[in-house]
């Protein structure tokens, strides 16, 4: 069985220079040559996509490296895919492509929390446990995330340590499955409510907000969304915001920009009519604001990919109307 695994950059890929500071330098022939132990899992070869950080990944080059992951899976030699980037966004790029991308080839992402110069770097580990993963039957057709030898769905897992090795979790529904040694287990299969989407991918906009709700916060944070693309608002609670922004809210919404409302909670989704005090759920329904079942980041990569495919109505729901 053949895998490819494609280097984007990041912290596996990262050397410290001669002051000391880490910078993404080592290609994807660097990682798979310093685990000999790929070898006897699969035929493995590796494609340079580009060689950045983490937080310079933009979403003009998710577009690009889906394309570019739609090509390695019309060539009939490969039969795996492994990309490994940096874990400041991984979740963002995953997403999307997992949204855009509909080969059968599985596709796993992966990094590292470690570079090599540091004491027991893990990207060696996490790599070994993504071809191992890439390799397996049940993986085929999706979109995951391997790190720390759990194997997560794209559309679940986020960041949730800066520094810890065991930093991707999936909130309330836990792992798809492990790698244990040379063993995969899958304990479960995700139901993805995501439609397919065909991305018009020169039509990618980053114009989409992204705020996070706090207490008696300054309404002047959502006023650059008024010219913006979209606004995505994560509301506290079950979809509550201060009474103070909401002129705010709603004037953007008279600019014809769409707003989609989701939770600053790690964990549930929001209320439909639980309350109706000025600021609740019922508020942000009378605003048109649509509903959103994933993170922040995440609804603002489904908010740029459905805005792409002319598609907000159908990737969102309205419950107020």
């Amino acid at each position: 069985m053949t895998v490819t695994v494609v280097s984007t950059g990041g912290t596996i890929a990262s050397t410290p220079d001669a002051g000391g500071d880490a910078s993404p330098e080592l290609t994807g022939e660097d990682l798979v040559s310093a685990v000999p132990e790929l070898a006897d899992v699969a035929d493995v070869d590796t494609a340079e996509f580009s060689n950045v950080p983490s937080a310079h990944f933009t979403v003009e080059q998710m577009g690009d490296l889906a394309r570019f992951l739609a090509e390695l899976d019309g060539d009939a030699d490969v039969e795996g895919i492994v990309v490994t980037q940096g874990t400041d966004v991984l979740e963002e790029s995953a997403y999307f492509v997992d949204l855009c991308y509909r080969g059968e080839t599985p596709v796993v992402f992966t990094g590292a929390m470690r570079n090599p110069s540091l004491p027991s770097p893990d990207g060696p580990a996490n790599l070994l446990a993504s071809v191992r993963t890439a390799t397996s039957e049940r993986a085929a057709g999706r979109v995951l995330v391997a790190f720390n030898d759990r194997i997560h769905a794209a559309r679940e897992v986020t960041k949730t340590n800066s520094m810890n090795l065991d930093t991707f979790r999936s909130p309330e529904f836990g792992p798809l499955g492990v790698v244990d040694e040379s063993r995969v287990t899958w304990r479960r299969t995700p139901e993805s409510p995501d439609p397919d989407l065909d991305v018009e991918y020169d039509d990618l906009t980053n114009d989409v907000h992204a705020v996070s709700v706090t207490a008696d916060m300054p309404p002047e944070q959502l006023a650059p969304a008024r010219e913006g693309d979209a606004l995505c608002l994560a509301a506290t609670g079950a979809g509550h915001v201060p009474p103070t922004i909401i002129p705010e809210l709603e004037s953007v919404a008279e600019n014809g920009v769409p707003i989609v409302a989701t939770t600053r909670c790690p964990e549930g989704r929001l209320a439909r009519d639980t309350y109706g005090f000025r600021g609740s759920e019922q508020t942000l329904q009378e605003i048109g604001c649509y509903y959103s079942d994933l993170n922040l980041q995440k609804t603002r990569i489904r908010a740029i990919a459905g805005l792409a495919a002319g598609r907000l109505d159908d990737v969102f729901e309205r419950p107020g109307e």
